[in-house]
């Protein structure tokens, strides 16, 4: 995809993605994200299944075995993942580390938000993040048009109020775009923001850091 065919692209799923913004809340940025490569991905049944309406689309029915396949395999292995996580989080917090809390911490929640299951495991759903003047929260945003060549659907997901949110820090150095994301509950979580333009979106957060600034520490 050509540079100017990207940034179309970009445009118009943030575009699409705005139809979820809560009435009554003011947009204060948006753009769309991932989780961080170097970031620690959640098992196959953590992850939300979203977008129910989505037409399944041909490539899908092809990969549903493997699909199966893989939801096995991860179901045998989840009692191991689950050791490993424990004697994860009783290590010691280090310089760079870009994952912080369990599953069910605040940016457990958002590094499972930002990996869904869908209809079409070959098509996955972009994500979007928003930023109001209320909330933090991401939208999801259908890859598949309908059979008449309509656009997919669009499905809230997971926020938070954003007094929750305590910092954001610019990990540019590690990859350009990528962003560590930190709650009051002392969690945090490593994204990546697509694209051109992700300044905008660390701007409205309450305390911006570089990477040259520590973690901070839950008060």
């Amino acid at each position: 995809m050509s540079g100017m065919g990207q940034a179309d692209f970009v445009r118009d799923t943030v575009e699409r993605a705005r139809a979820s913004v809560p009435t009554g809340e003011v947009l204060r940025a948006e753009h769309m994200v991932n989780l961080a490569v170097r970031a620690p991905s959640p098992g196959y049944f953590r992850r939300p299944r979203v977008l129910p309406s989505e037409r399944r689309a041909l490539g899908s029915w092809l990969l549903t075995p493997f699909a199966w396949l893989l939801r096995i395999v991860t179901a045998t292995l989840s009692p191991f993942e689950r050791l490993t996580e424990a004697f994860t989080e009783r290590e010691k917090r280090k310089p760079g580390r870009p994952f912080h809390g369990g599953w069910n911490s605040m940016a457990g929640h958002l590094a499972r938000g930002l990996v869904p299951r869908t209809k079409n495991p070959a098509n996955p759903a972009l994500v979007v993040m928003q930023v109001t003047d209320r909330r933090l929260h991401i939208v999801y945003v259908s890859r598949v048009r309908s059979l008449t060549g309509q656009p997919g659907p669009v499905e809230a997901g997971w926020g938070t109020d954003i007094r929750n949110v305590a910092w954001i820090r610019d990990r540019s150095d590690v990859v350009g775009g990528d962003h560590e994301i930190g709650f009051v509950d002392g969690s945090w979580c490593s994204v990546h923001f697509s694209g051109q333009g992700w300044s905008r979106v660390s701007d409205v957060f309450p305390v911006r850091l570089s990477h040259l600034d520590a973690v901070p520490r839950p008060a």
